[in-house]
């Protein structure tokens, strides 16, 4: 891995859905997928192990609430930063996420273009809540 590249930890469930995002960072030159989990415990495992700069961190998982599980993530592995990804949120959520320790949260109704500069943005120390449909901005 050079220089610059931020390490990424999927945890997604769907496998449809993680098949898609691997793929497209597989073309991506700055990201670097180091794991992928499919569950909480999988991704508490995953975290310890991978020391990921970031997390991407589904919030619906069959083993409980992704919120639930920022501080966890964090506790494992304390320079990882978490950005939930989410198909709704409101500003309940992004207030929750961001009392847990998280670096930001995303809808899954975006762009491909805009989930990778949000990654971009977190791994840079920026915060990013989106809870409107719209990329989160500066």
């Amino acid at each position: 891995m050079g220089a610059g590249e931020i390490r990424l930890l999927l945890v997604e469930d769907h496998s449809m859905v993680a098949m898609a995002l691997t793929s497209a960072f597989e073309v991506v030159d700055d990201i670097v997928l180091v794991g992928e989990a499919a569950s909480i415990a999988e991704a508490l495992e995953a975290v310890e192990r991978e020391r990921p700069d970031i997390v991407l961190l589904d919030r619906r998982l069959p083993d409980g609430d992704g919120l639930d599980a920022i501080a966890p993530l964090r506790l494992r592995s304390p320079g990882s930063r978490v950005l939930v990804f989410t198909g709704v949120a409101d500003a309940a959520d992004a207030a929750r996420a961001a009392e847990a320790g998280g670096a930001g949260l995303v809808l899954k109704a975006g762009k491909l273009d805009d989930l990778l500069e949000t990654i971009r943005r977190v791994a840079a120390g920026q915060d990013a809540f989106d809870t409107d449909g719209r990329p989160p901005g500066p």
